[in-house]
């Protein structure tokens, strides 16, 4: 283009989150005002557009504005692009550069940088004063850029270990108050509790989510459209956001919602990526007993629990069966899968059976026990346990508080040795397998799965290992077991059982070759039930104390 012609240009003004406040002369309007004051002055210039991305980051050019300008330019409407200086057009340096120097000049684009004093329809990069200043200009802007995000980040750091929460936005059944304090949201912890419960009462995540879709409960992200706060989720797929199995999922593991604040999980290696990763525990800011909890922590443990047992959905009721993922086979403590036998007068039947017979055959012993008896067997057992439990408060006296701690203590340890004991014996099993695949007995891919199967159990007992070892060390507190008296006064005229009685209150039954049953309760004690047991109740009071009948 001749000198004399007039330029039809572009302005193009940035002002980031960081940058508000700062510094005046940077504000989006005196950056307007400083563009169109130059073309004033300049005659051959003629401004068409002024485009503005405010609270737009300079580390990359991912920002609206800035995208519609290029597209406008790719259509030939301009041949000038004006910004206040360098750090308003980017603080990428290499980026900046490639636009000026590569993308701008193949399409004959005039960049004109005001302040810095920058014209690339004059500059000669022959001359070391253009190629060595301006990259250089480029580089203390990216270095400045830098130094922010590294600032930046100390000081998020600092937030979170003196446990103030950074999030913008509050996790779905809380509300972030003005001193950024977690307050429970009435109206959401319902549905929080609501979702912890189905799940106690044997509800798979899918199953809850549709529930709460056929209900039109707002999924996390729509309630918070609804209340009126502008959110943006990674996880929405679609439009309108719906509840999912993955949705439940995230909140069910949640440990905010029993009152502990967990922060710095995610991270990205540099301001330059969009990319976040995930860090180990270990490096998390973790403030326990932070805020009001929605859930029970006795609940929460045992929604872990459950979410890591193998429990299979009846394909008749779509809910678990009664003893799902409780149940187990003594020999090879693998669960025992549900067989429903139907008679031709009508009636049903259902048996627990080993689940290794059923499916490998060879590998293991045909145990099976009807589910009538083992429920039977375990109200009594637990009727047994809550009466020894409230007598044992009845007769207390100043000393009685640190009795039932310590029995709680000792049973604690008890069900740490049954976990040790069913890791070696699963082990004993892998080994056996083994030999039966050298033999012939299995197949290759039966191996594989079937070691699959006994490694996941091995790993479940160690997590169970771990947990009643914290449990242990918060006996400490006399509140723990206080709580637990009074769990079991709810229980006291208990007549018939729910699966959210058994998963409270037993941690596994193994069925035997001999057709006895191992009751392993959560609280006190074992009782182990010998044939005949559907009368046995002498047997159970027998094992009240532990003892092996």
């Amino acid at each position: 283009m001749e000198k004399n012609e007039v330029w039809n240009a572009f302005g193009y003004v940035r002002l980031s989150k960081d940058d508000r406040d700062k510094n005046e002369s940077n504000s989006i309007k005196n950056q307007q005002d400083l563009i169109l004051d130059f073309a004033a002055r300049n005659p051959d210039i003629s401004i068409v557009k002024i485009f503005a991305d405010d609270g737009a980051t300079g580390a990359n050019f991912d920002r609206a504005a800035f995208k519609d300008m290029i597209s406008h330019i790719e259509s030939g409407a301009v041949t000038c692009v004006i910004v206040k200086d360098f750090s308003r057009f980017g603080r990428d340096h290499i980026e900046v550069g490639k636009y000026i120097e590569q993308y701008f000049a193949s399409k004959n684009i005039r960049f004109i940088s005001i302040t810095d004093g920058y014209d690339s329809f004059h500059a000669d990069m022959s001359d070391s004063n253009n190629s060595l200043i301006v990259p250089f200009k480029n580089i203390i802007n990216e270095a400045y850029l830098e130094n922010i995000s590294t600032s930046t980040k100390a000081q998020l750091a600092l937030k979170r270990k003196n446990g103030e929460l950074v999030s913008n936005y509050a996790a779905y059944g809380y509300v972030k108050s003005v001193d950024r304090k977690l307050l429970v949201d009435e109206y959401a912890a319902q549905v929080v509790n609501a979702i912890f419960e189905y799940k106690l009462l044997g509800h798979n995540e899918q199953q809850i989510a549709t529930m709460l879709n056929a209900k039109g409960i707002h999924s996390p992200a729509e309630y918070k459209k609804a209340i009126g706060e502008t959110y943006s989720t990674p996880f929405a797929k679609n439009e309108k956001s719906l509840w999912t199995a993955n949705a439940i999922r995230r909140i069910l593991k949640n440990r905010i919602y029993i009152g502990h604040l967990e922060q710095g999980k995610r991270t990205k290696a540099s301001y330059r990526m969009k990319k976040y990763f995930y860090q180990p525990s270990a490096a998390w800011a973790v403030h326990e007993d932070n805020h009001e909890a929605i859930i029970a922590k006795h609940d929460f443990e045992l929604v872990q629990e459950l979410m890591a047992k193998d429990s299979r959905i009846s394909t008749e009721t779509g809910q678990l069966h009664l003893f799902s993922g409780v149940i187990l086979c003594g020999a090879c403590n693998q669960p025992m899968t549900v067989k429903i036998t139907k008679k031709k007068n009508g009636k049903r039947y259902i048996n627990y059976v080993c689940s290794t017979h059923r499916y490998q055959r060879g590998t293991c012993t045909h145990n099976n026990v009807s589910s009538l008896k083992v429920e039977k067997c375990v109200l009594l057992s637990i009727r047994k346990q809550v009466e020894s439990f409230l007598l044992a408060e009845e007769v207390a006296d100043g000393a009685g508080l640190a009795a039932l701690k310590e029995r709680r203590k000792t049973a604690l340890e008890t069900m740490i040795n049954k976990e040790l004991l069913s890791i070696q014996k699963t082990n004993d099993f892998l080994v056996k397998s083994y030999t039966h695949m050298i033999e012939g007995a299995i197949t290759k891919d039966e191996y594989d799965n079937f070691s699959g199967e006994f490694l996941h159990q091995i790993e479940k007992a160690e997590n169970h290992i771990s947990h009643l070892k914290s449990e242990i060390e918060r006996l400490t507190d006399d509140t723990a077991v206080r709580e637990l008296i009074e769990r079991f006064k709810a229980y006291e005229n208990i007549i018939a059982l729910d699966r959210r009685i058994v998963i409270g209150f037993v941690h596994s039954i193994a069925v035997h070759s001999n057709k006895s049953l191992e009751i392993n309760l959560r609280y006190d004690c074992s009782f182990e039930i010998l044939p005949g047991y559907e009368s046995n109740e002498a047997a159970a009071q027998a094992s009240q104390e532990g003892a092996v009948v």
